[in-house]
């Protein structure tokens, strides 16, 4: 299933015409000229490789650092959001696949409801890159946070109300969402804030 250039298969990302990093084995764009995750050049050799790696074994052997508030929350929100995200957008993968076995020849509805499936599914994909490079105290990641809480509090709301519209208040579904959803973009701002305060103070 692909989305705007981007396939999907099993837990990675794939982008059309990219290059796979051979130290980590990372899918990249086809104009990264380093790897977006370990940094390996491009064209590195076989000892690059190989030093990448080593690190990364060294890195991985190290016991992780217990994390401060400025990351320990929006982490742990957005990975708990990735798995939620990714096994909603499969669900609703499920209830197309029963859609189109029951006889549903609505061709709108039925791409709109697998449009809906593949969406979370990259989200959640997305959400989980993200709580990784929030660890990492990447400041874009705090942003692309906030910007998914939004993604996901109109996206809920939607999700009501076209599938199953009627089945709850509008309005308690619309303050539910802001309120899950909205707090996550909430730890977000908050910790992106913190993130350069923190930044000015130690420099």
């Amino acid at each position: 299933m692909a989305l705007a250039g981007v396939s999907i298969i099993t837990a990675t990302m794939t982008f059309a015409d990219g290059w796979t990093c051979r130290a980590c084995w990372k899918s990249n764009r086809q104009q990264d000229p380093v790897c977006y995750r370990c940094k390996t050049p491009r064209d590195a050799d076989e000892a690059q490789i190989e030093e990448r790696k080593a690190a990364a074994e060294a890195a991985a052997a190290t016991p992780e650092k217990v994390p401060d508030l400025l990351v320990a929350l929006p982490v742990v929100i957005f990975r708990s959001y990735s798995r939620v995200w990714v096994r909603g957008g499969l669900g609703v993968l499920g209830i197309l696949a029963f859609l189109v076995f029951g006889g549903v020849t609505d061709i709108g509805y039925l791409a709109l409801t697998g449009g809906m499936g593949a969406g979370l599914i990259v989200i959640g994909f997305l959400s989980g890159e993200v709580s990784d490079a929030m660890r990492n105290r990447e400041a874009w990641a705090f942003v692309v946070g906030a910007g998914l809480s939004v993604v996901a509090v109109i996206g809920s709301v939607m999700a009501f109300e076209i599938l199953a519209p009627g089945l709850a208040n509008p309005t308690a579904i619309r303050w539910g969402s802001v309120i899950v959803f909205g707090g996550a973009g909430v730890a977000a701002v908050a910790g992106l804030v913190l993130l350069f305060t923190r930044r000015d103070a130690e420099a």
